[in-house]
Parts: structure tokens; sequence; C-alpha cells
């Protein structure tokens, strides 16, 4: 029963922040359409939030139509890790942050493209077994979860480290820093909870790397 509200709790925040966000994006994505003088390399910048905002549509989507879980991860420490690991690189819209070149730039609007683009993909395998907390819903083996097990946290790394670049300064790496740690600690609490749900996870393990595509170990 705690689990069931806990999950209807997080079901409507995450809706309520993921829709604000793609409103917030659908309006950025409007300005480069009125104003495509005032922003360099318009074009990409424009793809680069258009993905942005179809990720945040689908996570809300996902969100709204989520399976019951199955089980939880124990404790605060994996819902803290969830909420920080989630929502930390946020934090550099606040924080002061450095002047790359516009070479560099261009590069790191390029990992956030690629990166946004595969996070969509693997989004759609992952569909209704979608969360951002510890949760056992639906194991899913097949698409990009056949190649490593945890390939959303790998492809959104990738658009991590060109909002790193991009904003490139003291503060960002940190904010990265405590991002990626939180984002592997995540991964952590993630497997906890789907070997003690699904027997079938220790064989998928065997078979499938972590977080490194194509290493010969996989568990």
């Amino acid at each position: 029963m705690i689990n069931k509200i806990e999950d209807n709790l997080g079901k409507s925040l995450m809706i309520f922040v993921f829709a604000i966000l793609a409103f917030i994006q659908s309006g950025s994505v409007a300005y480069l359409f009125r104003f495509p003088d005032q922003i360099d390399n318009w074009w990409l910048v424009l793809i680069s939030r258009s993905f942005s905002l179809i990720f945040l549509v689908m996570v809300v989507l996902f969100t709204l139509l989520r399976l019951p879980p199955k089980d939880n991860a124990d404790g605060i420490e994996p819902r803290i890790s969830s909420i920080v690991g989630t929502f930390a690189m946020m934090a550099l819209i606040v924080l002061p942050t450095g002047e790359v070149s516009e070479g560099f730039r261009v590069f790191s609007t390029i990992m956030i493209v690629v990166g946004t683009l595969l996070s969509i993909y693997c989004l759609r395998w992952l569909g209704r077994s979608f969360s951002i907390m510890a949760t056992a819903r639906k194991l899913v083996t097949s698409g990009p979860y056949g190649i490593v097990r945890h390939p959303l946290y790998l492809v959104e790394a990738i658009t991590s480290m060109g909002i790193i670049i991009s904003n490139w300064s003291v503060a960002a790496v940190v904010v990265g820093t405590i991002h990626f740690a939180f984002q592997f600690r995540r991964m952590f609490n993630e497997e906890r909870v789907l070997r003690r749900t699904f027997p079938e996870y220790e064989k998928y393990a065997e078979q499938t790397p972590f977080i490194i595509p194509f290493s010969k170990r996989a568990a």
C-alpha cells in the first residue's frame, strides 16, 4: 500500500516537473523559429532543442502510462540518488560558466544532439517500464538493452558531456562529476532491485555487459 502511494505521488510529481520543462523547451523552440538570426548555428541548436522537447514529452507520456511497480529499492539513499542524478545538471543554469570556442560549441552541440537522439531511442524501448527511481516494473532485455544493461544512462552521458563542454568551467566539471557519481549509484541501485524481483535477471546479466558495449565481462 505504501509503495503504491509513493509511486502515485512520484508519478504525479514527475508529470508536473517534466511537463513544465517541456513547456519551457517548447517556448525555446518557438523563439528559435521567430528569431533565427539571434542564435549562432541556428539549425544545429534548433535540432538539439527539438530532440530535447521530444524526449521530455516522451517522459511525460510514459510516466503517465507506466506499469505498476513490482518492487522498489529500500531506504532513502536510492531516492536521493535518483533525484540528484536526474536534476544535478540543471544547476548549470544558475551557476557561472565559462566561454568556449566556436569549434568546441559546435562539437558539444553535436554531442547533445546525438546523445538526446539515442536517449529517445532507448526510452522508446524502455517504454512503460520507465522510472527515475530504482523500481522494478518489467524486465526489458531487447533492443539497446540487449547490448548493455543500462543503455539510457550510457547515452545520457553523451548528452551530459556535451553540456559540460559547452559550459566549460570549474563549476561545470564539479556539477558533472556529481552527476556522474549519482548516475553510477542509480545503476547499482537498479541492479539490486531487478535481481531481487526477476529471477531471470542473473542469466541476462551474465550475457549482457553492464555499461560498456561488447566488453567481455558482463556481470
